[in-house]
């Protein structure tokens, strides 16, 4: 993720979130969304309407990445793998949770049920 592409702001595969939401739903439901589609990638770290790199703090930051591969692993069916890694942006750590356009569609939130398909 280059600084050029946040000032480039959402877009249909990229979405920013300043701080991971404590209910998963709210992010996992982006996860499905982008397996379902062309992938995408969500940016932790970023303030989604200011485009501002605001960073991950690095005390937690292994503990969000486990947060999030573990609430994806939980929570999506069927499985998605997502790429979970730290990178530096504008001199600050943001989290990049890349999704690739899954091969076995249609992927849901497991407590969704199939219904739930966006």
């Amino acid at each position: 993720m280059m600084i050029e592409e946040i000032v480039k702001g959402e877009s249909k595969t990229v979405e920013f979130k300043v701080m991971l939401p404590k209910d998963s739903e709210k992010y996992i439901k982006t996860i499905v969304a982008f397996a379902n589609s062309q992938g995408g990638q969500l940016v932790v770290g970023v303030d989604d309407r200011t485009r501002e790199v605001v960073g991950v703090d690095e005390e937690n930051l292994f503990r969000v990445m486990d947060s999030i591969s573990n609430a994806v692993s939980d929570s999506c069916v069927p499985q998605i793998v997502p790429n979970v890694e730290p990178q530096t942006v504008d001199g600050k750590t943001v989290i990049v949770v890349t999704v690739a356009p899954g091969p076995n569609r249609p992927y849901y939130v497991k407590l969704a049920g199939k219904k739930g398909i966006l």
